[in-house]
């Protein structure tokens, strides 16, 4: 059975406090277990082959602390350390600056002291993390007081920083401590084949008796206690000591290792390089300033705690990076980006943003757990296999895994991928990236269709994107001026390029389907088009068909799906507005009585685009509507009939009967049956609030509309479905009654 430091430290304080204050007859006073020994710093003076750790202890100038305070002390002997100096070129400590001593030594010291139990299950949120706790044994990284040495770095990418020289300075190492009982809660393989793929060249378990359960701090296994082989931990007046098989080296971390192997990782790093900033600004003692290292948008591989960035808790994730060497990634970019693009340099930055992040991971991954399936960054599931993996290798911060492929995202094989390859679609990726719709667009188990629309046609129509300030922007249909395209505009512009769905038959007369934006549009004849491209005029032509083999087909299209056109600008004018240019004349008695109840404001003008938009105020109480609006001709005979009330209320119920809520009906036969409208009256009976009623007859090209009174209008073909935003509208010749 594992035992506590506490109780231990107990017993020896109330072994001293007797041994100071008993009496004086010197009563006898219990002996110290033969296991316990002197302090920490004794103990090692008295095995004798651990001169070179305590010589490094003391250029590190850490002698006094340990000696002093309460500490967990990893130590390989003499031989261990003598062997590691000869394979890093050195002959002894005085070889080390004092920096170097530093860092080496802090590498193999915590504050505290920690039995084994203690060390592997970490107190965390103020619970003690036990083996049936939540998360067990998987706070397994320990922070110590160690860090790079500063180091120059040329910028090279960043807008105002190109060419300059920033020293870096790091985070605190976080040392990974792998035991069995890690690797069986986090589901790895318990036999170590795991940890020596990730290690090559070190050890698990050798020499342990049987039964006993593996440890290792970093690269370098835990010797069993020569006094008490079936422990690992040696007790000390002073805290604990773990003997290792071999020094823990300097510790990169995973944009430290890359630095250093540029030779095999160069160009992944160049294309990282893109994303770097400079932060945390500080001056040393010498009063040189240092810089902070960090990437922007991709995973910070220089950060040391990893993903681990709550700080009131231990660290805990750790990096996985998949890097592919040049010629590997090389011949990948030219199968694929380099067709379109000449250079890294012109290719948009989104594109890069998925390649680089693509082959990251925010947690450790296990080459066993491969075999199980693994998900990328993007929670794109992969068919990544242990086999893909050439070699491993640990660093403070995570690992690299020397990878046979470039691992690809789906978004790159799926529908929206030609946008990240042909530079003729830069724009529409963009508007598709900043509004959040790429995820929607690449799930291979959800069929869409894209209508994909060029960067020049794009920008006739009125939308760019300005990649000096990485803003999609929007000319302004009174000023012609461009700006920044609003979020709300950009994301609802982006859905209505999209439909959940395989659209088929475009080369037939015609159907009307909903968009992800909730307005639809109508294709057929080999074109499309919402709201917009109708009263415009402006249909989309089709001018290819992309099947993609995943979820569903990208169509390349002249002109985008435009929806701009609500309800209140095909019933009337601004009187600002002069140009009118959407209104149908024919609608304007009906829209007259609307201005006059205030049930359309006519005089709302939009206070970024400037434009006057006629507006139905009820519009904002569903999300969808089907018109029915009386012609001119029809209201003059009504007027005639005295069908058309002359007191308000009574008018607004005239008015509201006209429109169909929370459903858009066209006359393509697919829908008829009973549908409620806006016009609402008190049920004297139930003493409810009900709303009154139009029955739909409706059969292709031929819909009849019966009102309460059961007088039948049919809708004429050639004035029926006039597409809007939130729904469509029909013309008819007869006024509907609201009324017995």
């Amino acid at each position: 059975m594992k035992r506590s430091a506490w109780p231990l430290l107990g017993l020896m304080f109330s072994v001293v406090i007797f041994g100071v204050t008993g009496c004086d007859d010197h009563q006898e006073r219990y002996e110290d277990p033969p296991w316990l020994g002197g302090s920490s710093i004794e103990t090692l003076e008295s095995r004798g082959n651990y001169t070179i750790f305590l010589k490094l202890m003391d250029r590190a100038d850490y002698t006094d602390p340990i000696s002093k305070q309460l500490f967990t002390l990893f130590v390989p002997d003499d031989a261990a350390f003598e062997e590691y100096f000869a394979s890093a070129g050195i002959s002894s400590v005085d070889d080390l600056s004092d920096d170097e001593a530093r860092q080496l030594f802090t590498l193999h010291v915590l504050r505290n002291p920690r039995s084994r139990f203690y060390l592997i299950y970490e107190y965390a949120w103020s619970e003690l993390q036990t083996p049936k706790a939540e998360y067990a044994s998987l706070f397994h990284r320990k922070e110590t007081p160690s860090t790079s040495i500063p180091y120059k770095e040329t910028v090279r990418y960043l807008p105002g920083s190109e060419g300059k020289e920033y020293l870096i300075y790091t985070g605190n190492k976080n040392i990974p401590l792998f035991s069995q009982e890690f690797f069986y809660d986090y589901g790895g393989a318990a036999d170590g084949s795991d940890y020596t793929f990730m290690y090559p060249g070190s050890t698990w378990e050798a020499g342990y008796p049987e039964g006993m359960e593996g440890l290792n701090w970093h690269n370098a296994m835990v010797i069993p206690n020569p006094q008490i082989p079936e422990e690992l931990e040696v007790r000390t007046a002073s805290g604990f000591i773990y003997f290792l098989d071999r020094p823990v080296p300097p510790m990169p971390s995973i944009e430290e290792y890359m630095i250093a192997n540029q030779d095999k990782y160069g160009l992944y790093y160049d294309l990282l390089q893109r994303f770097a900033d400079y932060t945390g600004q500080k001056v040393d003692e010498d009063r040189n300033v240092l810089y902070r290292k960090t990437y922007d948008l991709v995973y910070d591989l220089a950060e040391e705690r990893a993903s681990s960035t709550n700080t009131a808790v231990p660290a805990q994730n750790m990096w996985a990076a998949f890097l592919a060497k040049d010629d590997v990634l090389q011949a990948y970019l030219d199968e694929t980006v380099f067709e379109f693009y000449s250079s890294i340099d012109s290719i948009p930055r989104v594109t890069l943003y998925y390649i680089v992040q693509t082959q990251l991971s925010r947690e450790l991954v296990l080459k066993s757990k491969l075999t199980k399936g693994y998900f990328n960054a993007f929670g794109d599931e992969t068919d990544l296999t242990p086999e893909d993996l050439n070699s491993g290798y640990m660093c403070s911060n995570g690992v690299v895994y020397d990878t046979k492929k470039v691992l690809e995202p789906n978004v790159f094989i799926t529908v929206p991928g030609i946008l990240f390859f042909d530079k003729d679609y830069s724009t529409l990726l963009s508007i598709m990236n900043q509004s959040n719709m790429l995820s929607t667009l690449s799930n291979p188990d959800s069929d869409v269709t894209l209508f994909a629309t060029t960067n020049e046609d794009l920008e006739t129509y009125g939308i760019r994107y300005n990649e000096t300030s990485d803003k999609v922007e929007f000319r302004g249909p009174v000023d012609g001026v461009w700006s920044a395209m609003k979020s709300s505009d950009m994301v609802l512009f982006a859905q209505d390029q999209i439909f959940q769905g395989v659209l088929s038959d475009f080369e037939g007369d015609g159907h009307y389907v909903l968009m992800t934006s909730g307005n639809h549009i109508k294709y057929g004849n080999m074109m499309a088009g919402a709201g917009e491209n109708q009263a415009t005029g402006q249909l989309a032509n089709v001018d290819e068909i992309d099947v993609n083999e995943y979820n569903g087909l990208l169509v390349k299209v002249d002109k985008p799906i435009a929806s701009r056109i609500v309800m209140g600008q095909r019933l009337t004018c601004a009187p600002q507005d002069p140009e009118c240019a959407f209104a149908d004349p024919d609608f304007s008695q009906f829209a007259e009585l609307l201005v006059d109840t205030r049930l359309l404001d006519n005089r709302y003008r939009d206070p970024t685009t400037k434009e006057f938009i006629p507006r139905l105020k009820f519009l904002a109480a569903a999300d969808y509507w089907t018109a029915f609006i009386p012609n001119n001709a029809a209201m003059d005979q009504a007027r005639l009939e005295g069908l058309i009330p002359e007191d308000n209320d009574s008018l607004k119920n005239f008015l509201l009967y006209h429109f169909v809520i929370d459903n858009v009906l066209f006359d393509d036969g697919k829908e008829s049956g009973t549908f409620s409208t806006n016009y609402t009256y008190v049920d004297t009976l139930e003493q409810v609030t009900v709303r009154e009623v139009l029955i739909i007859h409706n059969e292709p090209q031929n819909m009849v509309l019966e009102d309460v009174t059961g007088q039948l209008i049919p809708v004429d073909h050639a004035d029926a479905n006039l597409l809007v935003r939130q729904g469509v509208m029909h013309e008819i010749n007869s006024v509907l009654k609201f009324t017995e």
